[in-house]
């Protein structure tokens, strides 16, 4: 006997034909449909396959839409053919399509753009397909084949320290493939003369010597993480003002997780609207500012309890609230004056072929130079840079020669985008090039957009992980490596919190019952860190004393057989970092509390 079916169709054939034929859903929107309709969990209803298979196969159902025919379609790829022209998304033209009357299938509307070539990002390797010309097509070197039909992800905006450009195409590559990759690094690079070697090093030691004299003179804030070819300033330096405090230490203070901090400019990006707050210095003096801030603070249960009056630091954290919320008003500002690529094709009657073809120029001088970074370049060079592209360029001179403002905004948009891709592929084929895009470690939890995805080693240059035994975890090791000096070592956190035990002081002074003993975890091995481990169970309580606890092997205190403990007084985090490598596997603190409540 044949297998009885698990889903009983015969009394959803009607129900099926209004939503797939007459109202035109998916198989996808079926299910939804009957899992919303019934209360049904979906993983208990057939799957959009099956859906599909039962209207096709077994009750033949008409299709949704009718496919185009070839006039049809040659009018319809005709009309992409000019929204695409215009610089518009592919979302954007699809709401244009289906405005006219053209209702087409997802793979129906790629099919037709990739057989027109109505796409931003082709089937190349490396930015605007330099390597794909250079390598690809080579005779002789069979990597036509195995490159045909890779997605390339150097086309994707890269170094966190230039300015978010969106070039309207959500489409998305996958990581390059290790032929890929390899094609990249074995790109020639052009060879610098030592004269041009010379004169950038001593371009770098004169701007070296500027910065360290305008910071002498407090002319320029300081530096918490290296830019460019300049290091950082000593982390021990507070701003020169109050509204100089990045947006990392407001974080560290407010004791805000990257999540609480999205929500908290969520919020107040919402209260900003709502009172029509664009500026911080047009509504100060009419008390509006801060009525803004209290309502922020009042709403939102994490800063209420930062900012309660017995909490310590209080100045600090008004300040770190006020800064954040400035940073949220000038990010509203600044959405409004939002550059795209698209836009400035636009504004210099580009399309998008021609705009590739004008970057890629630009690309290609970048390469010749060896560019690194505009810091190393320096302003004077920066100008022969572009004067070449424009020389190299004839659409470019007409816009150059007449000096719009906001033409020439247009152009910086696209050399801006060039240098970008640059910098990507210069990475892929040297990965030591990344010191020269901005560190995520702070005393806070780091950039949200840097933490969203994480680097990882790529698969064709990373060693392929050897498979061992599971084996239990030996902190040790790890808390005794020793930090770089130069580094503020609230700057370089663990990558998982660390686990150690506290004991409560005879001495603390505290309101309410507090635990004897708890378990807290080190985020990074510094004072700040411990600090706010020991406190985590009282609020607004103050550390002045902290022990670390060793045992010696010896008698108990009263005799007994349970060895003895030495405790050993820890200051700050060099002394610190000598009792984690001194504790190993068990880190034991005595801490003593007052000023607070349990």
């Amino acid at each position: 006997m044949p297998r009885p079916s698990r889903y009983d169709w015969d009394d959803k054939r009607d129900i099926c034909w209004q939503l797939y034929v007459e109202q035109r859903k998916t198989p996808k929107e079926c299910v939804a449909w009957f899992s919303n309709h019934f209360n049904v969990p979906e993983s208990e209803l057939p799957s959009a396959r099956l859906f599909r298979r039962q209207f096709t196969e077994k009750w033949q159902f008409p299709p949704r839409r009718e496919r185009l025919t070839a006039e049809q379609e040659t009018v319809v790829a005709e009309r992409i053919r000019q929204l695409w022209e215009q610089n518009l998304g592919v979302k954007s033209i699809r709401e244009a399509l289906e405005d006219e009357g053209w209702e087409l299938g997802d793979n129906e509307f790629q099919r037709i753009r990739k057989k027109n070539g109505y796409r931003r990002r082709g089937d190349t390797i490396g930015a605007y397909g330099i390597v794909e010309e250079e390598h690809l097509g080579a005779p002789g070197t069979g990597a036509s084949k195995r490159g045909k039909g890779k997605k390339r992800k150097a086309d994707q905006l890269a170094p966190e320290q230039w300015l978010p450009i969106d070039d309207d195409d959500p489409t998305i590559g996958e990581d390059p493939s290790a032929d890929a990759l390899m094609l990249l690094q074995q790109q020639p690079a052009h060879v610098l003369t030592p004269e041009e070697q010379a004169r950038r090093a001593e371009y770098l030691s004169q701007v070296q010597a500027h910065s360290d004299l305008a910071l002498a003179n407090r002319k320029r804030r300081r530096r918490i993480r290296g830019y460019g070819h300049l290091p950082a300033d000593d982390p021990t330096l507070a701003p020169r003002y109050s509204s100089e405090t990045t947006l990392d230490e407001c974080k560290a203070y407010l004791q805000l997780t990257n999540d609480l901090y999205t929500q908290m400019r969520s919020d107040y990006e919402q209260i900003c609207m709502d009172m029509g707050i664009e500026r911080k210095k047009t509504v100060v003096q009419n008390g509006l500012w801060q009525t803004s801030k209290d309502r922020l603070i009042r709403e939102n249960m994490h800063l209420s309890a930062m900012l309660h009056p017995f909490q310590p630091d209080l100045d600090k954290k008004a300040v770190a609230v006020d800064v954040i919320c400035a940073d949220v008003t000038k990010r509203i500002r600044d959405s409004k004056k939002k550059f795209t690529v698209g836009g400035a094709n636009n504004a210099l009657g580009l399309n998008p072929t021609s705009s590739k073809e004008v970057r890629k120029q630009f690309y290609q001088i970048l390469e010749r130079d060896q560019y690194t970074t505009r810091l190393a370049c320096g302003d004077e060079h920066w100008a022969e840079l572009r004067q070449a592209w424009y020389d190299a360029v004839p659409m470019l001179q007409p816009v150059v020669l007449e000096g719009e403002p906001y033409k020439m905004k247009c152009v910086d948009i696209l050399c801006r985008d060039a240098t970008k891709r640059y910098n990507d592929d210069a990475v892929r084929r040297d990965p030591s090039r990344r010191q020269y895009q901005q560190s995520t470690y702070g005393p806070g939890p780091g950039s949200v957009k840097a933490n969203r995805k994480k680097d990882t080693p790529n698969a064709a240059t990373a060693p392929a992980p050897e498979k061992k035994k599971a084996a239990p975890k030996k902190r040790g090791k790890q808390a005794a490596t020793a930090p770089d000096p130069n580094i503020d070592p609230a700057l370089a956190p663990y990558p998982n919190p660390v686990p150690a035990y506290f004991r409560l002081s005879p001495e603390s002074r505290l309101i309410g019952n507090h635990p004897r003993m708890w378990l807290g975890e080190l985020t990074a091995p510094a004072m700040q860190a411990l600090q706010a481990a020991a406190a985590s169970k009282a609020g607004a309580a103050t550390v002045t004393k902290v022990q670390g606890v060793i045992s010696n092997g010896g008698p108990g205190a009263n005799g007994e057989e349970a060895p003895g403990e030495d405790l050993y007084q820890i200051d700050n985090d060099g002394e610190l970092q000598v009792y984690l490598e001194a504790a190993g596997e068990k880190s034991t603190f005595v801490v003593c509390l007052e000023g607070g409540y349990a």
